[in-house]
C-alpha cells in the first residue's frame, strides 16, 4: 500500500493497523520535526519513509509515488488528510488503482459542485453562486440584501470565510483578493443562513451511511475565529427530533453525491434551519478534527481514522452495534494573543481529557486562522445531552478564570454572525 499522510505518525499508526491484514506500507509523509524523531524509532515500515516539505503544494509527492510504482506496483492508495483526497484519486486514475475515483473526491471536495448535486436531488441548501467576476458577487449580494458569505471552493475549518454585509464590505473584500476576470474561480458565494450547525460524522460506504452519531455546535468555527472563543460539538440524544432529520438528510446527501465503494470516514455540517430543518453547509469524506475521533471511539465503539485506512486499503471494516452509554462532547479554544498559565490543568467533574499547547514562539500567527489552530482542547462526557452541556459550561467557565477576555475581530463581517 502506498500512504500519503499529513497526519502525525506516532498517532497514525498505518504500519500496525495494514500489518494486521499481511499488508506493508511504503510512507510517504510530512517532512516536520515530529515525522523525523518519529522515523528514528522502531516501526514496521518495510523502508524509511520518504518525507516531503511544503506537502499540500508539493508536486514532488505524486512523481514520488508514480516513481515508486514503477519499480514494485502497489495495490492501492491509502490518504487520510482532506489535502490528499483530490491527489490520491488523480493517482489511482492515473494508475489504473481502485479505490475513491476523481469525481468522487472532486464532489466531496468542491463546494459548488457539492451543493449542485444535491441541489439536483432536491435537498434544501443555500442558493450560491460561483465568483468568476465582481458582477457575479456584486449581482448575487444584490438579490440577497442582508448578508452574503464567500468561502473558497475547497476550504475547510472555516479559513478564509468571509460575511459580508454591504457594498463597501465586497468592495474592500475584492480589493483584499484581486480579483480579475481572468482568475479562475476559486470562490462561492452564497447566501447567509442563520442558524445552529449540527456535525454528523462516522463511516459510509457505496453510498450508504454505515455508522453515524449526530451533534450540535456551541457556536460556528467561524464565530469562534472572530470571537476568539471556546466552541465544540456536543452529542445530542437518540431520541431529540434532530437526530432523525438530520440522518434523513445525510442518506439522501450521500445517495446524490458519486460516493467510493469502499469504506470512508465523514464529516458533515449541517444547518439546523428553523422554518425548513437540515440545510447543507458542506461534507467532506474524511474524519472531522477536534476530538471527534476520540468521540467516536466512544460513542460508536470505532476509530474512524483506522476504518477509513483499512477500507481505502480494500479490506473489510468491521461496524460495532454500541450499546447505549455516556453522551460525548469536546471543547476547543483557538489561538489568540492571550498566554495560558503555565501547567495548565483542568480536572473537573466530566472532563476526561484535557490538553494545553501553548507555543507562542518562532513565526507561529497569534492569532488563529482556522480552526484547528487551537491552544486548549478537551474531551468532555455526561449521562445524556444536557450533561455534556453543563460539563461544557463548567469549562467555559473555568476557562474564563484563566484566560482573559479578547476584543473581537473587528471589521464589516462581525455584527453578522
Amino acid at each position: 500500500m502506498a500512504v500519503l499522510s499529513k497526519k502525525p505518525l506516532r498517532t497514525h499508526r498505518y504500519d500496525r493497523w495494514l500489518s494486521e491484514f499481511g499488508a506493508e506500507a511504503v510512507l510517504f509523509a510530512e517532512d516536520a520535526p515530529e515525522s523525523r524523531a518519529f522515523a528514528g524509532t522502531h516501526h514496521g515500515y518495510p523502508d524509511a519513509p520518504r518525507f516531503f516539505p511544503d506537502w499540500k503544494r508539493n508536486r514532488a509527492v505524486d512523481a514520488a509515488v508514480i516513481a515508486e510504482y514503477a519499480v514494485r506496483s502497489f495495490d492501492r492508495i491509502v490518504a487520510l488528510s482532506e489535502c490528499d483526497l483530490v491527489r490520491a484519486a488523480e493517482l489511482r486514475e492515473h494508475l489504473g488503482l481502485p479505490g475513491q475515483s476523481l469525481a468522487s473526491a472532486t464532489a466531496f471536495r468542491n463546494k459548488f459542485i457539492m451543493k449542485s448535486l444535491a441541489a439536483q436531488a432536491g435537498l434544501l441548501v443555500p442558493e450560491h453562486r460561483l465568483v468568476e467576476s465582481i458582477a457575479d458577487l456584486t449581482d448575487f449580494a444584490d438579490a440577497h440584501p442582508g448578508a452574503v458569505v464567500v468561502k473558497p471552493l475547497d476550504g475547510s475549518g472555516a479559513v478564509d470565510v468571509t460575511v459580508l454585509g454591504d457594498r463597501a464590505a465586497i468592495e474592500s473584500w475584492a480589493h483584499a483578493r484581486a480579483v480579475t476576470g481572468d482568475d479562475p474561480a476559486d470562490y462561492l458565494v452564497e447566501e447567509w443562513v442563520q442558524a445552529p450547525m449540527l456535525s454528523l460524522d462516522g463511516l459510509m460506504r457505496a453510498g450508504q451511511v454505515q455508522a453515524v452519531m449526530v451533534g450540535a455546535y456551541t457556536r460556528t468555527c467561524l464565530r469562534s475565529l472572530i470571537d476568539l472563543r471556546p466552541h465544540g460539538i456536543l452529542l445530542l440524544d437518540h431520541d431529540d427530533p434532530r437526530v432523525a432529520s438530520a440522518r434523513a438528510y445525510l442518506a439522501r446527501l450521500l445517495r446524490a453525491l458519486p460516493t467510493a465503494e469502499e469504506t470512508m470516514s465523514f464529516h458533515c455540517e449541517l444547518f439546523d434551519h428553523p422554518a425548513h430543518g437540515p440545510m447543507l453547509c458542506e461534507i467532506a469524506c474524511r474524519t472531522g478534527g477536534g476530538n471527534l475521533n476520540p468521540i467516536a471511539r466512544g460513542a460508536l465503539g470505532i476509530d474512524l481514522e483506522q476504518a477509513a485506512c483499512l477500507g481505502q486499503a480494500g479490506f473489510p471494516v468491521p461496524i460495532p452495534q454500541p450499546a447505549p452509554g455516556r453522551c460525548y462532547g469536546d471543547i476547543v479554544v483557538p489561538r489568540s494573543p492571550r498566554r495560558l498559565a503555565p501547567g495548565l490543568v483542568c480536572d473537573l467533574p466530566g472532563v476526561l481529557h484535557f490538553a494545553a499547547h501553548d507555543d507562542q514562539t518562532g513565526d507561529r500567527p497569534q492569532r488563529a486562522a482556522k480552526v484547528s489552530d487551537y491552544v486548549v482542547d478537551a474531551l468532555l462526557a455526561g449521562d445524556d445531552h444536557a450533561g455534556v452541556r453543563r460539563v461544557y459550561d463548567s469549562v467555559v467557565a473555568w476557562l474564563d478564570q484563566h484566560l482573559p477576555p479578547e476584543s473581537p475581530k473587528g471589521g464589516a463581517d462581525s455584527r453578522w454572525i
